[in-house]
C-alpha cells in the first residue's frame, strides 16, 4: 500500500515539473520576440508630389488634372534615414518657330488650363445652384397647360366667395343699424297697399289638407325644442315663478292655460306653410330705378305681384336728386296655417288693416307681409376690390 502511494505522488510531482519547463520556454520564446520589435528600427515612407508652379519661363505640363485619390496617392518609395529627395529638373525654355501658333494670354487660356483648374485644396460646390441654368432646366417640369390656369367653370374662388358674403352681411347690418334712406322704406309702404289685396287671395289658394297640417304642427314643434335646447327660451323653462321657499309649492309654468294655448297658437305660425319673393331696386339719382327679382318664391303669380308692386311705388315718387345710391332688397312673404285642435276662441282687432279678427280650432288662419332686407351701397374709392379670407375682428 505504501509502494503504491508513492509511485502515484512521484508521477504526480514529475508532471508538474514538466508543465513549469514549458510553460518557461513559452514565456521566454514571447519576451524575446517582443524585444525584437521594440529595437527595429523605423520605417520611412515619402511620397513623390508634382507641384505646379506658376512661371512664365516654364511650360504647362499638358498632362490631365489627376483625381483627389490619385493625387493623394504618390508612389511609395523606401528610402533610409539621412537620404534626401532629389529636386526636380526645371525645363529650359522652348523658343517659339514662325509656323506655332503664339502663346495665348492667361486672360485667354482654356479652363482645362493649371492656372484656371481647382487646386486640391479648394472647396468644390455640390448644390443645386451652383449648377449651369441649362443643366437646371432639365429638372424643370413643363409649364402647365394654359386651360388650367384659367377660371374653370363650376368652381368657386374662396376669396371671391368670402367677399360675397362679407357685402351680404354689411347690407343686413345697414338695415339693422338705421343707415337706411327713408326713400326706401316709402317704396314698401307703396309696394305693400298695392299687393295686400292680391296677396291674401293668393294666401287663401295654399292647400293645407290633413298631411299639410300635419306637417306644419310638426315643425312648429320641433323649432320650439329647438329654440328650447338652445336657450333662447331660457326664460321660459320649467324654473319656479319666485325664487325661493319650497318648490313643491311652487305654481309651474305648465300649469297656465291661457298661457299654454298661446305657444300652441306660435307652434302654428311658425310652422306654417309660407311663400317667398325677394325683390330689389336699384336706387340712383338721375338715372331710371331698376326693379328686379332676385328670389322666386315658386309661384309665378306672386312673384309678378312683388315686381309690379313695387316698380308702381318707385314710378308714383322719383328718386331726388341728394338720394344715396344703393341696391335695397325687399321680400314678400304670404303664409297659411292652421289653429291646433283646442277648446278655444280668441279675437283681436286691428285698425286700418284686417279689423277685427277672430279664430278657433281648425281654422284657416293666413298672413301677409313684407320687409326691407338689406340695403348694399357702393363701396368707397380708394377701397379694395377683394376681401381677406381672415377678416380682422371689429
Amino acid at each position: 500500500m505504501r509502494t503504491g502511494g508513492s509511485r502515484s505522488w512521484a508521477a504526480w510531482a514529475t508532471s508538474a515539473v514538466l508543465h513549469a519547463l514549458i510553460a518557461a520556454l513559452i514565456l521566454r520564446a514571447g519576451g524575446r520576440a517582443a524585444r525584437r520589435a521594440l529595437n527595429a528600427p523605423p520605417e520611412t515612407i515619402e511620397f513623390d508630389l508634382d507641384i505646379d508652379v506658376d512661371r512664365p519661363d516654364i511650360a504647362p505640363d499638358p498632362s490631365p488634372l489627376p483625381s483627389p485619390r490619385e493625387a493623394g496617392r504618390g508612389d511609395k518609395k523606401e528610402v533610409g534615414r539621412g537620404e534626401k529627395k532629389a529636386a526636380p529638373v526645371a525645363h529650359a525654355p522652348v523658343a517659339s518657330s514662325p509656323l506655332s501658333p503664339p502663346p495665348s494670354s492667361p486672360s485667354s487660356s482654356s479652363p482645362s488650363s493649371p492656372s484656371a483648374r481647382p487646386s486640391v485644396g479648394d472647396k468644390i460646390d455640390l448644390s443645386f445652384g451652383a449648377l449651369p441654368d441649362d443643366v437646371k432646366g432639365r429638372f424643370r417640369g413643363a409649364p402647365p397647360p394654359e386651360e388650367t390656369l384659367r377660371e374653370r367653370p363650376g368652381r368657386f374662388d374662396v376669396d371671391k366667395l368670402r367677399a360675397a358674403l362679407d357685402r351680404d352681411r354689411d347690407a343686413v347690418n345697414n338695415v339693422e343699424s338705421g343707415r337706411v334712406d327713408p326713400l326706401l322704406y316709402e317704396y314698401l309702404r307703396g309696394a305693400r297697399s298695392r299687393f295686400s289685396d292680391t296677396a291674401k287671395k293668393l294666401a287663401e289658394q295654399i292647400e293645407l289638407g290633413p298631411g299639410e297640417t300635419m306637417h306644419a304642427w310638426g315643425r312648429g314643434y320641433m323649432q320650439s325644442v329647438q329654440e328650447r335646447n338652445s336657450g333662447a327660451l331660457g326664460a321660459r323653462a320649467d324654473t319656479p315663478r319666485e325664487g325661493g321657499g319650497d318648490t313643491r309649492n311652487e305654481i309651474s309654468p305648465a300649469a297656465d292655460v291661457l298661457g299654454q294655448y298661446r305657444e300652441a297658437g306660435r307652434q302654428a305660425e311658425v310652422g306654417a306653410e309660407e311663400r317667398r319673393a325677394e325683390v330689389c331696386v336699384d336706387v340712383a339719382a338721375g338715372r331710371e330705378t331698376k326693379v328686379a327679382l332676385r328670389r322666386g318664391s315658386g309661384n309665378a303669380a306672386l312673384d309678378k305681384v312683388a315686381v309690379d308692386s313695387f316698380a308702381r311705388a318707385v314710378a308714383v315718387r322719383p328718386v331726388p336728386p341728394d338720394a344715396r345710391r344703393g341696391l335695397a332688397c325687399y321680400e314678400l312673404r304670404i303664409s297659411a296655417f292652421r289653429m291646433p285642435p283646442l277648446p278655444f276662441v280668441a279675437c283681436s282687432f286691428d285698425i286700418g288693416i284686417t279689423g277685427p279678427t277672430c279664430v278657433w280650432p281648425y281654422k284657416k288662419v293666413t298672413s301677409v307681409k313684407g320687409k326691407l332686407l338689406s340695403v348694399e351701397y357702393p363701396p368707397a374709392e380708394g377701397a379694395r376690390a377683394g376681401s381677406p379670407l381672415i377678416r380682422k375682428p371689429r
